[in-house]
């Protein structure tokens, strides 16, 4: 038999009903051959449901999505049985009768941005198999406190063959952000990861299809290929006017600050007039321009097709106007500097497919003329990029920094993060749970995204830089000890966490990095009981080439030094440093070399500095009694900082 089931925990989003009932009756309207099992509901209240609902208590304690790893407990479902999961905020929209006749082992969505991860919002798997999920996470003491949830607990801990449901029905599965709300004429099923959930949208195909008695396949294909349509319309006609297209260029050191229509760039005004000042490129959007008169655009930015738009022209040196606008805005810039960018958009692969002297960039940054404007910023080489006015919600009555009566009778919701509450309108909530997801993909790329001013967004961004890592907390005591600008050592590099985060600190900061990799702990002066000193040959090797790969965007302000610490001391000339971090050799013996060798490397007022001082989880290391014999010996005061860092001030 089969088991559809979903969890609703704690009356999700405060409408868990609704959104079980919407879901059955889609499922079961896009079942051709009928309900072929049971629809069943993990709950802990079961009353609400629609007539063919089976309801059940949640098989666990655990809270949220964590709920969703109990399903695999043994003898939930009996053995043989087939299991077809869907997280409550799956939008069906066409058949599901192959998916409903799936016989695999297990089948997992591929993560829609990370293509070798894994998305748990759409799984099917036989029951009776896969019990280790759920049995290993036991034993594990069910750990909570992993930001990725339990698609994350699968992705990384259970290693039996998953089939990727995406490979399996081509065409079938769709995320609804990464497509913007354009729909596939095949995708029959679309997913609603992160924000904003389907009721929170009141416009356009998702309010006719997400409710009971919603539109079949083909009326929803009429309704959504005829705003498709229009907008490929568009494109067809901006491509075929003579205008530069846009182009990738290599990464370099320029800033851009980025100026959206938030009402918090009104407060920010002076110090972007510092930025262009310092020779930083501005980029206004939309209609951002007008509040900010007095600095001049280097570029402005459009990405919606709607004919008000024409409207935001302002006076700037280039125009990086979507393919998609409406052709009033080209009419307008005719004869201006226009670059043209598309959208990685459905249906913009198969237009552009035969041309052959333009190469077409796809941007995906996201559905929001900000975050795609991040993407090409990123695009054009930038790794420093300022935000300005992305606030992401309202401020009192304000949506925008400046008049825009287009959004005065938009739909607000009230958005809960942390302890606060924002009030937001769909758009402003899809864009701060964009900004959140791909965050960390800029900053592995070497990019330093920074918010200023005050709303959700700036929040999230401000949030990630408290949860910090423990390498980013090493990096931050360092950088607000020392100078910009300065030259500094780090001794002890291993994977180059730390490296990489003083590097991304601060754009104008050189490093020299020293390390030997070398295997089974020959560099090592005695038994610390450090792990490193376990690693093999190939184990350190794989480090080094990690270690490389993490510093190349600083363009040569990372110097790589493969020897033992004290041999690399001649490589460096006494007093060039300004500071220098050891966190090499941990014995007591490495540690008091590294401290005396490496301390004619600092300057006078410089800074000597270190990590694992009197660190619990280590009885053998040597390196308190190391620092504090050179702190008393040289009668220098001593300070500890975060993640059990010690400074020393070398003085005059």
């Amino acid at each position: 038999m089969l088991n559809i089931v979903t969890v609703n925990w704690r009356n999700y989003e405060g409408r868990g009903v609704e959104y079980t009932n919407v879901l059955f009756d889609s499922v079961r309207r896009n079942l051709e051959g009928g309900m072929p099992g049971r629809f069943i509901v993990f709950t802990d209240d079961p009353s609400g449901y629609d007539s063919g609902i089976e309801t059940r208590p949640i098989p666990t304690r655990l809270e949220g999505w964590w709920c969703k790893l109990a399903l695999f407990r043994p003898h939930l479902f009996p053995v043989g049985d087939r299991v077809l999961y869907f997280d409550l905020d799956t939008v069906i929209t066409g058949s599901i009768d192959a998916l409903a006749a799936y016989d695999g082992d297990f089948g997992i969505l591929a993560d829609f941005y990370r293509p070798l991860g894994l998305q748990s919002s759409v799984m099917a798997w036989e029951a009776g198999k896969h019990t280790r999920i759920w049995e290993d996470y036991e034993k594990a003491g069910c750990p909570m406190d992993d930001p990725g949830g339990d698609q994350a607990w699968i992705e990384k801990c259970y290693q039996a063959k998953r089939e990727r449901l995406q490979v399996k029905f081509p065409g079938m599965f769709v995320s609804y952000k990464k497509s913007g709300g354009v729909i596939p004429d095949k995708a029959s099923v679309v997913v609603f990861h992160g924000k904003p959930r389907p009721h929170e949208i009141i416009d356009g195909w998702v309010p006719q299809i997400w409710c009971k008695d919603g539109l079949s396949h083909s009326e929803l294909t009429a309704v959504c290929n005829t705003a498709h349509n229009a907008l490929m319309a568009n494109v067809k006609s901006s491509v075929a006017r003579d205008l530069d297209w846009f182009r990738v260029r290599d990464a370099h050191d320029g800033h851009v600050a980025i100026i959206g229509g938030g009402p918090s760039v009104l407060d920010m005004i002076d110090e972007v007039k510092w930025r262009q000042s310092q020779g930083q490129k501005i980029w206004f959007l939309n209609n951002a321009a007008r509040v900010l008169g007095s600095v001049h655009a280097d570029a402005q930015v459009i990405l919606d097709a709607r004919p008000e738009n024409q409207e935001f022209i302002t006076s700037a040196d280039e125009y990086l106007i979507a393919s998609q606008c409406d052709p009033g805005i080209f009419d307008i810039l005719e004869g201006a500097n226009v670059t043209l960018w598309h959208v990685n958009t459905p249906g913009m692969t198969e237009l552009l497919k035969d041309e052959k002297d333009r190469y077409a960039y796809l941007i995906g940054g996201g559905t929001t003329v900000g975050m795609n404007a991040i993407a090409l910023a990123y695009c054009r080489g930038y790794r420093k990029i300022h935000l300005y006015g992305f606030d992401s919600s309202y401020r009192g009555c304000q949506h925008h920094a400046y008049a825009q009566p287009l959004n005065d009778n938009e739909r607000t919701t009230t958005v809960l993060y942390g302890n606060k509450t924002y009030i937001c309108a769909p758009w402003m909530a899809s864009q701060a749970q964009e900004f959140a997801d791909q965050l960390p993909q800029y900053e592995a790329d070497g990019c330093v995204i920074t918010a200023h001013g005050s709303g959700l967004l700036q929040d999230i961004w401000n949030d990630r830089r408290g949860s910090a890592t423990p390498a980013q907390i090493r990096a931050n005591e360092i950088i607000t000890r020392i100078k910009p600008g300065a030259k500094g050592a780090e001794i002890g590099v291993f994977g180059a966490d730390l490296s990489r985060e003083l590097l991304k600190s601060d754009p104008s900061l050189e490093l020299i990095m020293v390390d030997s990799w070398e295997a089974d702990g020959k560099a090592y002066s005695g038994d610390s009981g450090d792990w490193h000193a376990t690693l093999s040959d190939p184990e350190q090797e794989h480090f080094m080439e990690v270690a490389t790969k993490r510093v190349k965007f600083a363009n040569g302000r990372a110097r790589i030094i493969r020897k033992r610490s004290v041999e690399a001391l001649a490589d460096v000339p006494d007093a060039s440093l300004d500071f220098v971090f050891i966190d090499a050799d941990h014995s007591y013996e490495g540690c008091k070399a590294d401290i005396e060798g490496w301390s004619r490397k600092v300057r006078p007022g410089g800074l000597l500095a270190g990590h694992d001082y009197q660190n619990p989880n280590f009885e053998k290391f040597g390196v308190t009694q190391a620092v504090d014999e050179f702190a008393s010996r040289n009668n220098l005061h001593l300070e500890i900082g975060g993640n059990l860092c010690w400074f020393i001030n070398k003085g005059d």
